[in-house]
C-alpha cells in the first residue's frame, strides 16, 4: 500500500571504477520492500521520504543512504575483501566464509575469467593453493586437475568430483565459462566426506549464474585472437645434416657415400660436393601453423519479486571455435544454457539445465616428436609414393613418420551432444525445517569416426589401407537425492543439520562398426555400405550403481567456537557383495579467536583470527578396464568361440573365460588430517590463509599384469596395493585497497607438497613408467625417475682405460675419446640397468601464483605470473635429436663432441651399426634411453596472463538510452616463459600416473594474443 509521502527513487550504483555493478540488492531498511539493479547498475524503487535504502552485494561493504525526500541517489560500493566469498557451499549446506573450520578455497570468478580460456580448470591454475593443474595447448583439451596429490596407485578415479548446480560430474570441458557464479574448492576430509567415494580426490562446487530481479538485462561477451607454438627448435638445415651425416658415418668406420647401401649423404651431396635446394625442407616451418580461437556469449536474464512469489530465468548461449597450431586439430563448442526459479509461498523450484554440441578433430600419432626427427632432405610430398607424402629411400634413411601426412591421410572425428542438467524442489515444511528434492542427469550421446586414406606415411612400412572405423554411442548418469535440513538458533547456539538420501545409476551403450577398400576416384566417399570388404561389427554395454546415506552438521556458538561434521555411507555395484558398502565420516574443529572480548580489546586492528582442524576420510571406486570397471570382481566368458578338435579337424562352437575376477577388491580410502589459521587485518584489505595437511591413501588400488595363459586376455586386474602419503604447506596471502578513482591488489599462493608410498602388500614389489625410465615402490614418491648417472664424456682412450672398478676390471672399454661416461653404481664393472637410482620427481617441490590488478577510472590492468620449481622432466626429444646413432635430424644450437671442441655434455656423432663390435657398441650405449642425460630441470615461471580494459564512461554511451557498460580489452596469455627447460614446454602432463613427467612432446601449450569486447545492455 502506497502512502501519501511516498516516491519513486531512482539511481545507479557502481563500483570503484565506476562500472555499474548489476544484482544490487537495494532494500528499504525495516520493510520487505527491495529490488535488484539492472545490468548497468541503475534501479527504482519506491520508498517513504524519511526512509533508509541499504545497499548490499556479496563482494562489496554494504551502504546505507538516508532518502531525504531526494528521487535521485547514486551510490558508490568498496570492495570487501573478507567478503568476496561471504557465503560459501561447503558440502550440502551454506554457511558463512568467517565460520567455515574445512579447509576451503573460493575462486573470485570475475578476476580469473577476465583472461578469455576455453576450459574453467584453466582458470584455476596457480589461483588457488593446494590445486594443480597442468594444462595443454591442444584444442578444446581441459587441464588434468590434481588436488593435493596423487593419491592412488592406479585407479582411473583421481581427477576431483565436479559438482554443477547439484549435478555431479568429471566432465567439465564442455561448461561454458561465461554461465559461472561462483567456484569453491574442497580439500580436506571433512568438506568431501560427505560425497563418500567420490570426494577421495576433492570436489569442485560450481554454481551457475541466475536472473536477478528487476529489468531485463541482456549481455554480449566476444573475443578473437590467435595462437602460436610458443618456441621452435634450431635444426640443421639439409646442407648442415649431411655435414654431420658424414661425421657420424666416417667415426662408425662407415662410407657414407657408397652409393645408399649405409646410408644418406650421398644425396645430398652431389659431384664436388654441389648442395640441391630442391630437397631442403623446414619441417617444422611447413608444420606449424598460427592457431585461431574466438568466443562469443550473449545472455538473457531477468526475475520478478512480488509480494508472496519471486521468478528469475537465464538464457545464455555460446560459440566457441579454436583451431590447432598444426594442420589439422580443431575444436568447435555450441552451447546453449537455461536456468529459472520459481518460488511461491512455501514452496521453491529450480530448474538448470546446457545443451552442448561439440565438433572435434584429433591430432593423429606424435608429430611433435615427428617433426624434429625427421631429416630435412625429405619432401613434405612425394607423388611417386603411394597418397603422395615424402618418406625417405634407402638412401636417405629415418624412422620419423611424415608429421603433416599423418594429419591429411587419417581424420579422426568427434560428434558429442550432451545435455546435462538438475531440476530441484524445496518445501520449507517449517521455518527451522526444509525438504528438497534433486533430480540431476547427464545425457551424452556421440559419433567417432575414423576414415583413413590409402598411402604410406612412414619409410618400409606397409600402406595404409583405406578405411573407415565408426562409433557410435550413449551414456547417462541419472542421480536422485532427497534432503532434509534442519536449521535454528537456540539464543547464541546455531545448529544446521541435514540428512539424506540418494541413489545414482550409469548406464553406456556403444556399437561400432568398420569396413574397408574405399577408392579414390574420383574422390573419396567415406561411407560404410562403400567400402568393398565385409565390415567388422561390434558393441558392448556397463552400468553401474550407488546407493548412499548421508548426513551433514554445523554447530557454532557465537560466531566463535565452531563444530561440523559429515557421515556417508555408499554402496557401490563394482565390488563383490561382501565389500560392497563402506562408511566415510569426519568432523573439524575451529575457535575465532578474534571474537573474544580479550582480543577484540587488545588487537581491535584485527578483524578475524580463526583456528581450524579437522580430521576425516573418504573413498575412491575409480575402477577402469574393458567395461567401465563395472564387473571386475566377476570372471568374464566370452560366448560364440570356434575351436577345432579331433582328427577331422571339426570346428566346435563354445566359450572360454576372458578375464579373471578379483572377488577380495575393496574401496579405496583416503584419511586427512589439516590444521589451518585464517587471519584478515586492517578492515580485513589484507587477508591470509594457511594450511598444512598429512593425507593417507590405504589400501590404494593398482592394476596387475597377469599372463594370458591363466586366462585373462587384456582386461584391467585390480590389487588393493599399498599406503600412499601426501603432506603439504598451503598459504593465500590477500591484499586490496582503493582510494577515490584508483584500486589495486594482489593475490599470493604458495603450495608445497610431498609424495611417497609407505606400504606395499608385496616385499620388493615395484611399479615401472614411462617405458622404463620411472619407478615407485616402497618408500619412494609415485614415478620418481629411475635412471643411470650421466657422468661426462670420455676426453681420451687413456681415461677409458683408467675407468675401473675397485676389482680392475674397466667399466666402459668398448668407448673412445668423446664418448658418454656412466658411473658404475653397484661397482660390477660393467653398465646394465642393475646402476639405476632414483634421480628426482616430476612432481614440484613448490608451486606459485601472484595476481595483480589496478584500476584507476575506466582503465583496469590485471597480470598473473605462475611457478612450479623443484620437478624434473624426461626430455625424449632430446634423446631423438641427440643420441647420434640413427637416422635423425640434429639441434643445431648443441655442437657434438670432436678434437677442437671436447665438450663433457654432448658425445660424438656415432652412426649405430658401426664397422666393429667397440664401435656397434659405443654408439649403442652413447643413445641409452634410460640415462640422467636427458633428465633437466623442469622449474619455471610464466606470465600467465596480462589484460589491458577500458569502460567507457556513461557520456560516452548515454547516445543509447538502453546501452548500460561497454567494454574493450586486449589480452596476452602464456606471454613470455623463464625456463632451463629445452623442451617444448616445461608444463607437461605425461601420460598416466607413472608417466607425468615424461614429455613425449605431447601439445604443448600456446602463447595467444586475443582482444575482446563486453557489452550489457
Amino acid at each position: 500500500m502506497l502512502h501519501a509521502d511516498d516516491a519513486p527513487v531512482t539511481g545507479r550504483i557502481t563500483d570503484e571504477s565506476g562500472a555499474g555493478i548489476p544484482g544490487v540488492t537495494v532494500l528499504v531498511k525495516g520493510t520487505s520492500t527491495a529490488t535488484q539493479t539492472d545490468a548497468d547498475g541503475r534501479y527504482s524503487i519506491v520508498a517513504p521520504a524519511g526512509a533508509t535504502l541499504v545497499f548490499s552485494f556479496v563482494g562489496y561493504a554494504s551502504q546505507e543512504v538516508a532518502v531525504g525526500g531526494r528521487t535521485s541517489i547514486d551510490a558508490k560500493l568498496a570492495v570487501d575483501a573478507q567478503g568476496l566469498s561471504e557465503v560459501v557451499v561447503v558440502g550440502y549446506l551454506t554457511q558463512n566464509r568467517q565460520n567455515v573450520s574445512s579447509a576451503v578455497s573460493s575462486l573470485d570468478v570475475k578476476e580469473a575469467t577476465k583472461a578469455p580460456v576455453p576450459t574453467v580448470t584453466q582458470a584455476l591454475q596457480g589461483r588457488l593453493p593446494g590445486v594443480q593443474v597442468q594444462g595443454s595447448g591442444g584444442p578444446g583439451a581441459a587441464p588434468v586437475v590434481t588436488i593435493r596429490g596423487i593419491g592412488t596407485l592406479g585407479a582411473a578415479g583421481s581427477s576431483p568430483l565436479y559438482v554443477i548446480d547439484g549435478l555431479w560430474t568429471f566432465n567439465i570441458r564442455d561448461l561454458n565459462t561465461n554461465d559461472i557464479e561462483s567456484l569453491t574448492v574442497l580439500k580436506d576430509a571433512s568438506s568431501t566426506a560427505v560425497y563418500g567415494s567420490s570426494g577421495a580426490n576433492g570436489v569442485i562446487l560450481i554454481t551457475t549464474k541466475k536472473g536477478k530481479a528487476g529489468r531485463p538485462s541482456v549481455s554480449f561477451n566476444g573475443y578473437r585472437g590467435f595462437d602460436q607454438v610458443y618456441k621452435r627448435y634450431n635444426l640443421t638445415n639439409a646442407s648442415q645434416w649431411a655435414d654431420r651425416a658424414v661425421i657420424a658415418y666416417s667415426n662408425a668406420g662407415l662410407n657414407p657415400l657408397n652409393n645408399g647401401q649405409n646410408g644418406l649423404a650421398g644425396a645430398v651431396k652431389g659431384p664436388g660436393g654441389a648442395f640441391n635446394p630442391n630437397i631442403d625442407t623446414d619441417w617444422q616451418k611447413e608444420f606449424f601453423q598460427t592457431g585461431t580461437l574466438e568466443d562469443y556469449n550473449v545472455a538473457f536474464s531477468g526475475g520478478n519479486v512480488g509480494e508472496k512469489s519471486a521468478s528469475n530465468f537465464l538464457i545464455s548461449g555460446e560459440y566457441f571455435h579454436q583451431e590447432g597450431i598444426v594442420k589439422g586439430p580443431d575444436f568447435q563448442r555450441f552451447s546453449l544454457r537455461l536456468n529459472s526459479g520459481l518460488t511461491r509461498g512455501r514452496f521453491k523450484f529450480q530448474q538448470n539445465a546446457q545443451l552442448t554440441h561439440l565438433d572435434v578433430t584429433l591430432l593423429n600419432g606424435g608429430p611433435f616428436i615427428d617433426v624434429l626427427t625427421i631429416i630435412p632432405t625429405i619432401p613434405v610430398h612425394d607423388p611417386a609414393n603411394e597418397g603422395g607424402f615424402g618418406t625417405g629411400s634407402p638412401i636417405l634413411n629415418t624412422f620419423a613418420t611424415n608429421p603433416i601426412g599423418a594429419q591429411e591421410l587419417l581424420r579422426r572425428t568427434q560428434a558429442d551432444n550432451r545435455l546435462a542438467g538438475n531440476a530441484s524442489l524445496d518445501v520449507s515444511i517449517f521455518d527451522f525445517l526444509s525438504y528438497r528434492l534433486n533430480a540431476a542427469i547427464d545425457g551424452h550421446m556421440y559419433s567417432n569416426a575414423d576414415a583413413q586414406k590409402s598411402g604410406i606415411l612412414r619409410q618400409n612400412t606397409r600402406i595404409n589401407t583405406s578405411s573407415l572405423n565408426e562409433f557410435l554411442g550413449y551414456d547417462v548418469f541419472l542421480l536422485a537425492e532427497n534432503t532434509l535440513n534442519f536449521t535454528k538458533n537456540f539464543g547464541d547456539h546455531h545448529v544446521n543439520v541435514l540428512g539424506g538420501y540418494s541413489e545414482q545409476r550409469y548406464r553406456q551403450h556403444n556399437v561400432q562398426a568398420g569396413t574397408q577398400g574405399f577408392t579414390s576416384l574420383p574422390q573419396y566417399y567415406f561411407e560404410l555400405d562403400a567400402g568393398s570388404t565385409k565390415g567388422v561389427i561390434g558393441g558392448s554395454t556397463t552400468e553401474n550403481a550407488k546407493r548412499s546415506f548421508f548426513s551433514q552438521a554445523t554447530y557454532d556458538y557465537k560466531n566463535r567456537y565452531l563444530i561440523s561434521g559429515s557421515f556417508r555411507r555408499d554402496g557401490s555395484s563394482k565390488f563383490a557383495p561382501q565389500n560392497r558398502w563402506a562408511n566415510f565420516g569426519a568432523a573439524s574443529l575451529g575457535w575465532r579467536i578474534s571474537e573474544e572480548d580479550f582480543f577484540k580489546s587488545a588487537l581491535p586492528q584485527v578483524n578475524n583470527l580463526k583456528l581450524r582442524v579437522s580430521y576425516g576420510g573418504n573413498g575412491n571406486d575409480g575402477l577402469a578396464g574393458r567395461y567401465g570397471g563395472n564387473y571386475l570382481t566377476t570372471p568374464i566368458i566370452g560366448q560364440n568361440v570356434n575351436y577345432v578338435i579331433g582328427t577331422g579337424q571339426t570346428i566346435v562352437n563354445g566359450s572360454t573365460q576372458l578375464a579373471l575376477s578379483s572377488p577380495d577388491l575393496q574401496w579405496e580410502e583416503r584419511f586427512t588430517k589439516n590444521g589451518g589459521l585464517d587471519l584478515s587485518v586492517l578492515d580485513n584489505r589484507l587477508t591470509l590463509s594457511a594450511d598444512y595437511y598429512i593425507a593417507e591413501t590405504r589400501k590404494a588400488l593398482a592394476p596387475v599384469q597377469v599372463p594370458t595363459y591363466l586366462g585373462h586376455f587384456g582386461d584391467v586386474l585390480y590389487q588393493n596395493a599399498g599406503n600412499i602419503e601426501n603432506r603439504g604447506f598451503e598459504l593465500a596471502l590477500g591484499y586490496h585497497a582503493g582510494k577515490k578513482d584508483f584500486t589495486y591488489g594482489a593475490d599470493f599462493t604458495l603450495t608445497t607438497i610431498k609424495n611417497k608410498i609407505t606400504a606395499l602388500p608385496v616385499k620388493g614389489q615395484a611399479f615401472e613408467g614411462g617405458e622404463g625410465v620411472t619407478r615407485s615402490e616402497l618408500g619412494t614418491g609415485l614415478g620418481e625417475f629411475y635412471l643411470i648417472p650421466f657422468a661426462g664424456i670420455f676426453q681420451s682412450k687413456e681415461e677409458v682405460l683408467a675407468y675401473k672398478n675397485a676389482a680392475g676390471t674397466v667399466i666402459q672399454p668398448y668407448a673412445s675419446a668423446g664418448d658418454v661416461r656412466y658411473t658404475d653404481v653397484n661397482g660390477d664393472g660393467k653398465i646394465d640397468n642393475a646402476d639405476r637410482v632414483y634421480s628426482g620427481s616430476a612432481i614440484p617441490k613448490l608451486q606459485l601464483g601472484l595476481n595483480l590488478n589496478a584500476a584507476y577510472k575506466g582503465f583496469d590492468l590485471s597480470l598473473f605470473l605462475q611457478s612450479a620449481t623443484g620437478n624434473k622432466i624426461y626430455n625424449t626429444a632430446r634423446v631423438a635429436l641427440e643420441s647420434y646413432n640413427g637416422p635423425n635430424n640434429y639441434n643445431a644450437d648443441v655442437t657434438p663432441w670432436s678434437p677442437s671442441n671436447p665438450s663433457t655434455t654432448t658425445p660424438r656423432l656415432l652412426q649405430g651399426g658401426g664397422a666393429t663390435p667397440d664401435l656397434i657398441a659405443a654408439a649403442a650405449s652413447n643413445a641409452r634411453f634410460n640415462s640422467t642425460r636427458w633428465l633437466e630441470d623442469g622449474s619455471y615461471l610464466r606470465l600467465k596472463n596480462v589484460q589491458l580494459g577500458y569502460t567507457f564512461p556513461q557520456t560516452m554511451t548515454s547516445f543509447m538510452p538502453s546501452l548500460g557498460s561497454v567494454r574493450v580489452y586486449v589480452t596476452g596469455r602464456n606471454v613470455v616463459t623463464f625456463t632451463k627447460y629445452t623442451g617444448f614446454d616445461p608444463e607437461i602432463t605425461g601420460t598416466g600416473f607413472y608417466s607425468r613427467g615424461v614429455d613425449n612432446s605431447a601439445y604443448p601449450n600456446v602463447r595467444s594474443f586475443i582482444g575482446g569486447l563486453q557489452v550489457n545492455f
